[in-house]
């Protein structure tokens, strides 16, 4: 069992254990959200050549074009809704931790992940500056994107702890051994993906997305480029088919090991559906000669992907989730009998 602080060992809270309300969840939920569409907008930016939508050095940040109102121009509204929604994410990453800190002290894993989200974003907005006021160097714009990716994961973090049946004064069950091998795999399979939304945002950096027209290769679609951008195009696939079978394989796993416990096959299955469609879609960016639309789903669907793993890497951590009740060591599942007892006449 995983004591629960505020709860004795009989599990059932002291009077002064105070258990998340629902405010504080829903607050929770709108932060990862908020932060989800922030990551997507970054991506659109990125695709679309929007990052300067806001005007000239020492002008555009962080106002747009000098003022706070942006003209009508299509980059500029891409620019400046991304942000907007980093306004928004900020307040409710700001409210959540405060909200934390007054009044849910006694959590600890809800107090750690909720103040390292604001270490996170402080980052990210210095980075977000610096991008920016040094014309949009590739290198900053990576560390941005990994700085944002981990930021939405360990904001998901948080929710998770809100949410896990240890915040409301539940004792948690313990992980038999076939649970904690699967979880374990499972946290080096959402690594991965990180990595993997990595290296497509390096394709991005480098400007390598056109470099290889063929799918799953280049030229016809078995062929290999050896040059400096299409290596780098090729890496990129590379990874992601290494990433893809480990991923695959990972959810199974876990989803076998966790069998009766809703919310993790709730997220395996999203993270089944977000591979494939992550797939479909790198298919579909190639064959399309990469319109902005396509590019856009691509990398909305890669963020969405890291989401659902790192979620379902989280679920499967000891005390996140209630577990399906396990029979005791000895006992057998009473068998029904299919035999008809007479019935007196």
């Amino acid at each position: 069992m995983n004591p629960v602080p505020g709860v004795p060992s009989g599990g059932t809270p002291s009077r002064g254990f105070r258990r998340p309300s629902r405010g504080f969840r829903r607050t929770a939920v709108a932060a990862v959200v908020a932060t989800y569409l922030l990551v997507v907008a970054g991506g659109v930016v990125r695709v679309s050549g929007s990052g300067k939508g806001c005007g000239v050095t020492g002008q555009d940040w962080p106002l747009c074009h000098g003022g706070f109102v942006p003209p009508a121009d299509p980059q500029t509204l891409i620019e400046f809704s991304h942000r907007m929604l980093a306004l928004v994410s900020t307040v409710l990453v700001v409210t959540l931790a405060i909200w934390a800190w007054r009044r849910y002290r006694h959590l600890p894993r809800v107090v750690r992940a909720s103040t390292a989200v604001v270490g996170l974003l402080i980052v990210q907005i210095v980075l977000g500056g610096v991008t920016v006021e040094w014309n949009l160097p590739g290198g900053i714009v990576l560390a941005h994107l990994a700085n944002a990716l981990l930021l939405l994961g360990v904001l998901i973090a948080a929710a998770v702890a809100i949410f896990a049946p240890g915040s409301s004064g539940e004792t948690a069950a313990a992980q038999d051994d076939r649970q904690r091998r699967s979880a374990k795999q499972m946290v080096w399979a959402a690594v991965s993906t990180y990595v993997l939304v990595l290296s497509g945002g390096l394709v991005v950096a480098n400007g390598a997305g056109y470099a290889c027209n063929g799918w799953p290769l280049c030229g016809n679609g078995f062929q290999i480029d050896s040059s400096h951008y299409a290596t780098i195009n090729l890496f990129h696939r590379f990874v992601a088919g290494v990433v893809a079978l480990f991923l695959g394989w990972s959810v199974a796993r876990v989803m076998r090991a966790f069998k009766g416990v809703r919310p993790v096959r709730i997220a395996a299955m999203a993270v089944n559906v977000a591979l494939l469609l992550q797939i479909v879609a790198g298919a579909v960016v190639v064959e399309t000669r990469l319109p902005g639309y396509a590019r856009g789903i691509h990398l909305a669907l890669a963020s969405l992907l890291w989401a659902t793993a790192a979620l379902l890497a989280l679920l499967t951590r000891p005390g996140a989730v209630r577990l399906a009740p396990r029979p005791a060591a000895g006992t057998r599942t009473p068998s029904i009998s299919t035999r008809r007892e007479a019935v007196p006449s």
